[in-house]
């Protein structure tokens, strides 16, 4: 199929009374015309006009493009160079104003280019279709364009093109860069004085700095109306005429070009093409605001908005003058650097940046300084001097030809013996800007960007899990790691999560559970609470999910130890007199309100020393929850819900300091937990946390979709008690204290919650809910009761072997082993009314372990198979022994269209791989391969060879 010849961008439309904007993919297309649009750079040469328009575009002997005739009010696009000066190529933006207030009626949508359509709000609806023109170049094309010629013939005349200069100027600046277009209004010779008087007395009548704010310059060129008939010299007449036009167009470019180099404007064609679609899709919006290059280069990745909090955390650590110069300015101004400039970002002028950026964040943190003297340093001194240090950091990086990342990494290193002292919960000191989220054993805490960022991932080995990272050493401090691997969720998943409620050793039903979900699953040795991301424990939930992906035990172990911990926990020391006395016939019921009494005073029926003991031993006594851990290495989050003594439930904000909650302060009774206030056990609020977990999942992963799934494991309860909820009651049974009792019971019921989850699921939401729970039928087990362990066990087990649900979980999680990622060196391309897409489908296992090898041997044993549209993968015997890699093509119609990828069984049973079914837009927002200016972890582009390592892996296309 040939190529698109279609130049066209932007079309003007009205519909009754509506009037809107189509807005084609032609800057995108535009970087298929250079060889390498990342680094070619380019200006804009806008050209407004007609019939004369389409003279000179012959005669300035312009190439590699054609003026035809245009419809009113479209804009056309196309990359361009003077001939003989073939080196310099350019963007002709070939536009015409609309004349008698005629548009087009409605869109149009040419087949071989993705079309948009934008409404003008009412606020900015214009009056007629020159002033509907006039805000369209105002934004979409001013800000970027180098010089602008208007064909003064083609549009009425020099009074008709002075009023449209009036109503430029009128929309004050384009954009807040410096740099300004210049204007020519191109006229016939004849009318050459003419025009020079009424753009004369036009300039008189309007301060000069309106002017400049729009334009560099405005000025008159005078080219031949029409060939000459009449001798020689008349005809070099005319020729040179046009060798000025050409002469002046050339040369305003150029100087263009070398004003934007100089002051950091001097785009690649890559980025022009982003921000000339920013200001297209922007056209339409009421905002008046110029066009900020700065900001819009990071609208998808904007600064911290806490940024000026972990600025004053990181000054916390230094007590004196000198070393507040010496380190910590040059460290914040590097990593300003760091958060600005990473790979794909346009290299602005630092100080332009910091004054966009930063500037606001560092004054507030620098007036927080109370333990420095503020008169040996002024807040606006503070702010000069960190500033002053990002433009030196820029100009050494830009000399050294290294990369930003290694440049902090070097400043850090410079600064281990200080920093070695210093820490923090709420700020990762790598990059002073995020709250950390793994503890290394150093003792420093660093964010999971910083782990992308500073460490390769997948290590050296092409073959090695690319979404797990080792780490060698703290970029803090310098101190060497040993062996540890944190693993990260794939950029395309979402997030399967995993609730536990409480119930002391009924705690024993969900491990069960966990049991036979692992068997059903059938991939041995491979362990159950790998198949979650997320895990939320209450009570004795929370000590499983602790012992499964904190600790890394078995299921078997786990409840080995569950045995254990019950019957140390639930000793009660009650005194000899009372025991005693409970012997007494007469007097046992004085005994037992004795006791009651008792258990009052010392706040609990049974003593946390031991227990507390036990969990010092089994989790360490300065574990928390943010250390690395076997967790760390699963890629998993653990949260474990406590209930404040005074307050409810509620998300830990980042200033209470959650890394100094050790695991063991967690059990029985209240406790004061560093300066956080005293909690108790969270299950007298929330026993059942699948609500609270979701609302963590949100908080964990702003930008992700929601979970695939939640998976709530229960106690058990008893229907009896439903019974007794509607029968008959003793009349004191109805009593407002009983009635008020169970009713505050009611609140804390696991199966309450979940039904008032259900209910609250928002409509047409993809999360899949599975809950297991236990009916005793009779009177449910006592939470103390030890001796009755091995029951509820058998009867969790009982309740789920064989489940229609528990079966179609099991194929769940089996099929979200899978994921799926869009080729980057292919991305999708528009033709024929739909988008061509090609990907690759791959495994979270990995080749050479015996859980991939048997996962992949029964899968080709049960024919089993990929879907993708019409399209069977099966899967082959060399599956076995490579990492699984399937290359698919497939097309869809739009990009907020879903489509679906599943694992179909031998029975034709479907499931969905992770993150599946798949919008476009939101496979290319998760990979980032829209982000022309970077992302935060500094990530390249990948290559085809990154998705497959293997020529003979390599799959041939349907």
């Amino acid at each position: 199929m040939g190529r698109c010849r279609h130049t066209s961008w932007l079309r003007l439309w009205k519909a009754q009374s509506e009037l809107g904007l189509e807005i084609t993919d032609r800057p995108q297309r535009l970087l298929e015309d250079f060889q390498n649009p990342d680094s070619d750079r380019g200006g804009l040469l806008m050209l407004i006009g007609n019939r004369s328009k389409r003279a000179a575009f012959t005669t300035l002997r312009i190439q590699n493009g054609t003026l035809g005739q245009r419809g009113n009010g479209e804009v056309h696009l196309f990359a361009s160079s003077f001939k003989g000066r073939e080196a310099i190529r350019f963007l002709i933006a070939d536009a015409d104003i609309p004349r008698h207030g005629r548009l087009p009626f409605a869109c149009r949508n040419p087949p071989c280019h993705n079309v948009a359509g934008e409404r003008f709000t009412a606020r900015v609806n214009p009056k007629s279709a020159s002033e509907f023109s006039d805000k369209l170049f105002h934004k979409s094309l001013f800000p970027f364009a180098d010089v602008v010629c208007l064909f003064v013939a083609d549009v009425g005349g020099i009074e008709a093109s002075i009023r449209r200069l009036a109503s430029w100027l009128d929309l004050g600046r384009s954009s807040t860069a410096s740099l300004r277009p210049r204007l020519f209004f191109i006229v016939n010779k004849e009318d050459e004085k003419h025009a020079r008087t009424c753009l004369r007395e036009f300039k008189s009548s309007i301060d000069k700095s309106t002017l400049e704010d729009v334009f560099q310059s405005v000025s008159i060129l005078a080219v031949p109306s029409r060939p000459s008939k009449n001798g020689r010299h008349k005809k070099r007449s005319r020729t040179r005429c046009w060798d000025v036009l050409r002469h002046e167009v050339l040369r305003s470019l150029e100087a263009s070009r070398e004003t934007r180099k100089r002051s950091g404007y001097l785009f690649s064609i890559r980025h022009l093409a982003a921000f000339l679609h920013h200001g297209a899709t922007s056209a339409a919006q009421a905002s008046a605001m110029p066009f900020d290059f700065i900001k819009i280069s990071r609208l998808d990745r904007g600064t911290a908005p806490d940024l000026s909090l972990h600025l004053v955390n990181f000054l916390n650590q230094f007590r004196s003058l000198a070393t507040l110069k010496q380190i910590a300015i040059p460290l914040i101004a590097s990593s300003l650097l760091l958060d600005h400039y990473p790979p794909g970002m346009h290299s602005f002028n630092p100080c332009d940046v910091f004054n966009v950026l930063y500037i606001n964040a560092c004054w507030q943190a620098s007036r927080h300084l109370t333990h420095i003297n503020r008169g040996s340093l002024l807040p606006s001194e503070m702010v000069e001097l960190i500033k002053d240090s990002m433009a030196t950091h820029y100009a050494e990086v830009q000399a050294s030809g290294s990369s930003v990342v290694d440049w902090h990494r070097l400043q850090l290193s410079q600064s281990h013996s200080f920093l070695s002292r210093a820490s923090s919960d709420e700020t990762c000191l790598c990059c002073i800007r995020r709250r950390p989220q793994y503890t290394l054993h150093c003792g420093h805490a660093i964010c999971q960007t910083c782990v992308k960022s500073f460490h390769r991932q997948g290590g050296n080995d092409p073959d090695s899990d690319p979404w797990v990272v080792q780490l060698d050493a703290c970029q803090i401090c310098g101190a060497s790691i040993q062996n540890l691997l944190i693993r990260l969720i794939p950029d395309t998943t979402r997030i399967r999560v995993l609730s536990i409620d409480g119930g002391g050793i009924r705690g024993s039903a969900p491990i069960a559970f966990l049991k036979a979900l692992e068997d059903e699953i059938g991939i041995p040795n491979y362990q159950v609470q790998r198949h979650f991301d997320v895990k939320f424990g209450t009570s004795s939930g929370a000590l499983s999910v602790i012992s499964l992906d904190v600790l890394g035990w078995s299921v078997e172990d786990c409840m080995c130890y569950f045995k254990s911990f019950a019957e140390r926990a639930f000793q009660c020391p009650v005194p000899i007199a009372l025991r005693m006395l409970s012997k007494v016939p007469v007097i046992s019921e004085v005994a037992r309100f004795l006791y009651f009494v008792y258990i009052m005073i010392v706040d609990g029926k049974y003593s946390a020393d031991g227990l507390e003991r036990l969990l010092q031993e089994t989790c360490g006594p300065d574990r928390t929850l943010t250390n690395c851990s076997a967790s760390t290495e699963m890629g998993t989050h653990v949260g474990v819900t406590l209930t404040n003594t005074h307050n409810d439930y509620d998300i830990l904000p980042p200033e209470v300091g959650h890394g100094r909650v050790r695991l063991w302060e967690i059990y029985f009774k209240s406790r004061r937990i560093g300066d956080l206030g005293a909690f108790q056990d969270g299950g007298l609020a929330f026993n059942n946390p699948a609500s609270i977990a979701l609302r963590e999942v949100a908080a964990l992963y702003p930008n992700a979709p929601e979970p695939s799934m939640i998976v709530s494991l229960g106690t058990g309860s008893s229907s009896s008690d439903d019974d007794e909820a509607s029968g008959n009651h003793s009349w004191w049974g109805d009593k407002f204290p009983f009635r008020l009792s169970r009713a505050l019971w009611r609140q804390a019921n696991s199966q309450v919650a979940w039904k008032q989850l259900l209910g609250h699921r928002i409509l047409g939401s993809r999360t899949q809910y599975f809950r297991f729970d236990v009916d005793f039928g009779g009177k449910e087990p006592h939470l103390d009761a030890v001796d009755q362990m091995d029951a509820v066990g058998q009867a969790a087990h009982k309740a789920i072997k064989g489940s229609p649900t528990l079966h179609c979980l099991a194929r769940c999680l089996r099929a979200e082993l899978f994921f799926f990622e869009l080729d980057a060196s292919h991305p999708p391309q528009f033709a024929n009314g739909c988008f061509t897409c090609v990907g690759h489908v791959m495994c979270r296992l990995r080749a050479g372990t015996a859980q991939y090898q048997e996962f992949m041997r029964q899968l080709r044993e049960t024919s089993a198979a990929l879907r993708v549209g019409n399209q069977k993968y099966g899967f082959t015997t060399e599956d076995i022994g490579e990492n699984f890699s399937q290359r698919v093509r497939f097309v869809v119609p739009n990009v907020k269209d879903s489509f679906e990828i599943t694992l179909v069984g031998s029975d034709d049973d479907c499931r969905h791989i992770s993150g599946s079914p798949f919008t476009l837009e939101w496979l290319v927002q998760s990979q980032g391969l829209d982000a022309w200016f970077g992302t935060d972890d500094h990530r390249k582009r990948k290559t085809s060879s990154e998705y497959m390592r293997l020529d003979v892996k390599r799959r041939r296309l349907p």
